[in-house]
């Protein structure tokens, strides 16, 4: 688990919006004070996704936090997905999950290959999915300390 000092740096550059998954548990607020509430109750041998929002599409609003969830599956996403039609103040992250990816999860499984062509194909976006405790990441994250990162700009 990322200590708290690390946690508040990556707020206070994303600052609009807070979320995680586990296996077990699934949170999301425009809080930071109760995030950590909540994180702090998270054992840290579980898989975990964090996710720190910087809106660019989609109003600030606990609705369009990361991660995403669909069926049994999470969802974080850093980028913008050029082309992706998000409606009634939602993101393109949740958007594309919903129209592409999920649809292929569903049809072919998180470790399919036609995952690993569409994430593949989107650029500079990172993703992150989970699917029980399994995480599978896209795109060119960075380990520090045993720990994945979509970027380190907050440092």
């Amino acid at each position: 688990m990322p200590s708290k000092a690390l946690l508040t740096k990556a707020a206070n550059k994303n600052p609009d919006g807070f979320g995680f998954c586990t296996a077990n548990k699934y949170f999301k607020t425009l809080n930071y004070k109760t995030f950590i509430k909540e994180l702090e109750k998270v054992d840290i041998s579980e898989s975990c996704i964090i996710h720190f929002r910087f809106a660019t599409i989609g109003g600030v609003k606990e609705s369009n936090c990361h991660p995403f969830k669909r069926n049994n599956v999470y969802f974080a996403h850093n980028g913008t997905i050029y082309g992706s039609k998000a409606k009634n103040d939602t993101t393109d992250s949740e958007t594309f999950f919903i129209s592409e990816i999920s649809p292929i999860i569903d049809k072919y499984g998180l470790d399919s290959e036609q995952l690993d062509f569409l994430l593949s194909v989107n650029g500079w976006s990172k993703f992150a999915l989970m699917q029980g405790t399994k995480i599978r990441l896209f795109g060119s994250f960075q380990k520090m300390n045993d720990l994945y990162f979509s970027n380190l700009y907050f440092l």
